[in-house]
């Protein structure tokens, strides 16, 4: 009877530990799947060229017209980081409230700040010499970006201001990377 009780006893241990394992697997898997709440669609976007879609709930992949991976976003809680195919980092964007720092480096050494003066208007710098200004006005519903140099100026009828147009003046940012940008501060609230 002694012996029947004692492998009943580590019967039941063993498969206590078992189904604890096995749910512990399944709630590592979990955390890494995409979820119906963190996938989106794969959304074509016009300005980029580019189509894109949540992959993980931190991590945007955006595809080439041929379905290539071409870039991908990785959020982090204040900002987030622009990516090649292959998770080599091209831009590091931080966010404060009052400013946008855009970094070539993983340090943030030497970044473009985009620092926000009012509710509408924004100035672009780098060591703090000034290179560019927007501004936006709630009348005629337009936001002008001029560069300090008076080199450029260009105006647009946008429904809805955004500071992140600044990164239009950043030479060393390719086109199609300046628009993934812009769409990931706006859809940022920024």
């Amino acid at each position: 009877m002694k012996t029947i009780l004692f492998f009943k006893n580590n019967l039941v241990k063993l498969l206590s530990i078992l189904i604890l394992f096995l749910i512990i697997q399944s709630c590592k898997k979990a955390t890494n799947e995409v979820t119906p709440e963190t996938q989106k669609t794969q959304v074509v976007d016009n300005s980029t060229g580019y189509s894109s879609k949540m992959t993980k709930s931190d991590k945007k992949k955006y595809y080439n017209k041929n379905g290539s991976v071409a870039y991908e976003i990785k959020y982090k809680t204040d900002g987030f980081k622009l990516r090649t195919e292959s998770s080599q980092l091209l831009w590091k964007i931080k966010l404060y409230e009052s400013k946008i720092k855009i970094s070539d480096n993983e340090e943030n050494l030497n970044p473009f700040e985009i620092k926000i003066m009012g509710t509408y208007e924004a100035k672009l710098v780098k060591n703090e010499i000034k290179i560019a200004k927007t501004k936006y006005d709630l009348k005629t519903q337009t936001q002008t970006v001029t560069y300090i140099d008076k080199s450029k100026k260009g105006s647009s009828k946008t429904m809805s201001y955004s500071p992140g147009v600044l990164i239009n003046c950043i030479a060393q940012i390719p086109e199609d990377q300046k628009q993934i940008i812009i769409n990931e501060l706006i859809e940022k609230g920024y």
